[in-house]
């Protein structure tokens, strides 16, 4: 405080300059001047060198570090950009904690924390009056939540600054681009942030102005914004589209060598900023904003410092799939070096998950990034560097470091209340009786890191080269920082190698991707990390098998925010298509054709528990295997028999080789009719529920509602074709739609009786109290059974899957002395005779067990599976389950029956 209670007195000294009069060297311009049009290039850089930072931007510039945390709605759809049509009910976070939002970050250094408030879906994080789109509309504490709330007051009880970022853009309110109506609506929302949470130290806008929910672009009425800003904050810093704060121009984290706070850049906010920054050729991004070759034809300069922004992740939001690809610490050191070391404040991103927790990935990175900083800077090597100096051009002073000490970074401090004056300036050390040069820079500023190899010296010398008037220095220090080494870069965003590829056209880009695969993502990743005005921006995603019919993934895509933050974005599919052709048809920002190379996209194939051509490379093509043949994929397997239900083998539409499962067991809630509630369609077993107008009897004595599916394969009499035994591998090809209250079952069950005596081997259950995409394997027998999936007495192991209402190959291999599972390319269960107090290893049925397929439904909310809900159904379309087909393959161990002559393939 002290150091601002002397500028603020410096101040208070201000004249208005006249170009020319040498008393002028004396006074200062509080964040902005005029040139009178009169003064030569040596009195504007005269003048240059008095313009110095307000109260605000002067406290903004020591914080040096803050933190952005983007949290809202994206957090819950996995997107970048919103597009505003989301329903609030998605916003649901589990274990929100701001006090771990800001206890951590406190710990690890951070001055300030600011809140995306509203991101461009305009989803509000605090029960604003201006909009139903809020969290007063999410199930999150009952619609009686608060974010802003609670952040505000973590940030008060752990004394850090506080800030909130409110998007000018919103993609959800009605108004927007009708401007005057909506820069009210804006107002209102922002006047409610800046008098109902306290002291804001910080409000930052983007420039984003993209079309509103009617189609039109919106005019921003920023004077008002402002000036509602001073009214009620007079105190906050705004940012970006601000006049206090400037955007540094990327979001990777690296500012300009030449870092000028004194800069002929005008803020946008201004309505003469497009003309003079014309005028003078200079944009944001530009390499130069304030040398003495940019003062010859400016009119005015700003007080403008830059802020780095940069996220934790490649994402702004927080995303399941980049858990693992967290910067690392080398990638964060070098961050800041380029940034607080480059005379500007870092802002870095650590987005909260759907839990409403900073996540664990990121919290041990920001400690390890804390405590690197804290090992390196508490170790000063310079002796009394804190010394203010007076420096004019081609003056120099050399300062003692302590004996044998490791040296590799030098940094170089402007007491900047005074202005930034230093143009040029080297940094040399003294060893073995001669001076040698470590380095040169350009502009110091309000601090500057030169890094050089580690050696050691006597003493450093600082050689201020060029400056305007004299500078003012008032801090030089050295320090070790130990080198860090980062593992390679992989690429992870392509699995297909390109060696296989072919382009088959450019406009749009059309690829041949040299054979099938089934696809979980693609990826546009601009070259270099680039961008470039032929960038795609919006996009359609399509995909086809032979290149002539093709289906369309995405039709309506955007890559947020590509423009200013040219990483690899990657979409992930809803579905997992099977292609081998892709085609990406998009346009520019500008809305041009986009210009896309191929080494710009990248396709993620599934995982191997996803992909089914592990198992067979075209696995819907039809079995031309004879028994004895080798299986194609898994060796010491051969081919027995199999059931491919071909519509030539079956009886009014219903397969041979199976019978109707109908037992009291399986028809506590439905009745068990198969003739009305499945069909063989073009090679495929279809089988559904329905609803019944009246209650029937199941055929046990009592009324139910509905009527499903069960069958058992046949295991004697001319249609038997297998007993599933031992020293076997039984494959079945199986999808199914989504329906709460359902449990789809694949089983095996022996024909001692009665059951439970008999053994049950689950090779798939699905009960959905819930939609889910998850696949359980379960053993049962008299002894280790408790009646649900997972209970007591229960040997149950469970997979994610990404898609069941995609095809699937579940199997089992069936030893005598273990139960091996999968689903797939993937083993996920084994379960070995004897394990887990098992003792009772029921599968040795000489005659065999039979196989069962089930859409059993529930109507009991407490029940395992749940209830169903019919009026989710569509009547066109009911809850199905497809059986494609089942394959038995045996071992050389096998000695029972040979195979049928009966066959279904």
């Amino acid at each position: 405080m002290n150091k601002i209670n002397q500028f603020l007195m410096a101040c208070s000294l201000l004249a208005l300059p006249v170009g020319g009069q040498a008393q002028q060297d004396t006074s200062y311009f509080v964040k902005h001047l005029q040139f009178s049009g009169n003064e030569s290039l040596e009195q504007k850089a005269s003048m240059a060198a008095r313009l110095v930072p307000s109260p605000q931007q002067l406290a903004w510039q020591q914080m040096e570090l803050t933190a952005f945390l983007h949290f809202g709605i994206n957090t819950f759809t996995g997107r970048e950009w919103g597009d505003g049509t989301e329903d609030p009910s998605l916003f649901n976070p589990t274990e929100l904690d701001a006090e771990q939002w800001v206890r951590t970050l406190k710990e690890c250094g951070f001055k300030m924390v600011l809140l995306t408030a509203k991101h461009h879906d305009g989803f509000c994080l605090w029960p604003t009056k201006t909009t139903s789109h809020s969290v007063a509309s999410s199930p999150w504490k009952d619609g009686k939540g608060d974010v802003v709330r609670e952040l505000r007051d973590a940030c008060t009880k752990y004394g850090m600054k506080f800030g909130v970022y409110l998007s000018p853009w919103d993609r959800n309110a009605s108004c927007y681009g009708n401007s005057p109506e909506y820069n009210k609506f804006f107002i209102e929302q922002l006047t409610e942030l800046l008098t109902n949470y306290g002291e804001v130290n910080e409000v930052w806008f983007d420039g984003a102005n993209g079309e509103g929910p009617n189609g039109k672009k919106q005019v921003y009425d920023w004077d008002a914004f402002y000036k509602t800003i001073q009214r009620l904050q007079p105190k906050a810093v705004m940012a970006i589209m601000g006049d206090d704060v400037r955007w540094v121009g990327n979001e990777k984290g690296i500012g300009r060598e030449t870092e000028w706070s004194a800069t002929v850049l005008t803020p946008g906010i201004y309505a003469r900023s497009a003309e003079n920054n014309k005028r003078l050729g200079v944009y944001g991004k530009a390499k130069d904003l304030g040398s003495r070759k940019m003062l010859q034809d400016a009119t005015e300069l700003f007080w403008y410092p830059s802020e780095v922004d940069v996220s934790i992740r490649p994402g702004w939001f927080w995303h399941e799939e980049e858990n693992a690809k967290v910067k690392s610490l080398k990638e964060l050191s070098d961050i800041y070096f380029q940034s607080v070391g480059y005379n500007s404040v870092l802002l870095l991103n650590i987005p909260p998950d759907r839990r409403g927790l900073l996540n664990e990935a990121d919290v041990s990175r920001l400690k390890e990034f804390a405590a690197y900083r804290r090992r390196v800077f508490s170790d000063d090597k310079v002796q009394n560097g804190n010394v203010s100096w007076t420096a004019c051009a081609g003056e120099s002073r050399s300062y003692a470091v302590r004996p044998a000490s490791r040296l590799n970074v030098v940094q170089v401090q402007e007491e900047i209340s005074k202005g930034q004056r230093v143009e040029k300036f080297t940094v040399e050390a003294y060893r073995d009786g001669v001076w040698q040069s470590l380095g040169e820079g350009t502009t110091i500023g309000y601090k500057r890191m030169l890094r050089f190899p580690e050696l050691t010296a006597d003493s450093i010398r600082i050689r201020i080269d060029s400056c305007r008037l004299c500078a003012n220095i008032s801090n030089v220090s050295a320090y070790y920082a130990p080198a860090l080494v980062n593992q390679a870069a992989v690429a992870d965003w392509n699995t297909v190698p390109r060696s296989t590829w072919n382009r088959l056209s450019s406009s749009p880009l059309v690829i041949d991707l040299g054979k099938q695969v089934r696809l979980k993502a693609f990826t546009y990743a601009p070259l270099n990390g680039e961008a470039k005005p032929t960038m795609a921006y919006h996009y359609q995603f399509s995909v086809s098998e032979d290149g002539k019919e093709w289906k369309v993934l995405v039709s309506d895509g955007e890559f947020s925010n590509i423009m200013h933050n040219p990483l690899p974005q990657t979409v992930s599919f809803p579905s997992v298509p099977t292609a081998r052709y892709v085609k990406l048809e998009a346009t520019t920002p500008d809305d041009s054709a986009a210009v896309i190379e191929m080494e710009e996209l990248g396709v993620t194939v599934v995982d191997d528990k996803d992909d089914e051509t592990k198992v067979y490379p075209h696995p819907d093509k039809t079995l031309k295997l004879k028994p004895g043949d080798v299986h194609p994929t898994q060796k010491g397997w051969y081919f027995y028999t199999a059931h491919e239900f071909l519509d030539k083998y079956t009886k009014k539409g219903l397969p041979l080789g199976f019978q109707e499962h109908k037992t009291q067991t399986m028809s506590k809630s439905a009745c068990v009719n198969n003739a009305r509630c499945s069909k063989v369609e073009n090679g495929v077993l279809h089988m559904w529920p329905v609803e019944e107008t009246d209650s029937i009897d199941n055929g046990f004595g009592k009324n139910v509602k509905f009527s499903h599916a069960a069958y058992r394969s046949v295991t004697s009499g001319k249609q038997a074709w297998c007993k599933f035994t031992e020293n076997m591998r039984i494959e079945i090809r199986f999808k199914r739609t989504a329906a709460e209250g359902f449990n789809e079952a694949l089983w095996f069950m022996g024909n001692k009786g009665p059951w439970p005596k008999n053994g049950e081997i689950d090779l798939l259950e699905n009960p959905k109290k819930q939609i889910n995409q998850r696949a359980h394997f379960t053993l049962h027998s008299e002894h280790h059974y408790a009646g649900v999936v997972g209970g007591k007495g229960s040997v149950t192991s469970s997979i994610n899957l990404a898609d069941m209402s995609q095809w699937n190959i579940y199997w089992l291999e069936w030893y005598p002395d273990r139960i091996v599972g999968g689903v797939n390319g993937k083993a996920y269960f084994e379960h070995k005779k004897g394990a887990n107090g098992n003792i009772d290893w029921p599968w040795s049925d000489l005659a065999g067990f039979y196989l069962i397929f089930s859409t059993g439904l529930s109507v009991d909310p407490e029940a395992w599976p749940g209830a169903v809900d019919s009026q989710k159904w569509s009547k066109q379309n009911p809850p199905s389950m497809y059986i494609d087909w089942v394959r038995v393959y045996v071992n050389d161990n096998y000695n029972r029956d040979k195979a049928s002559k009966v066959r279904y393939y």
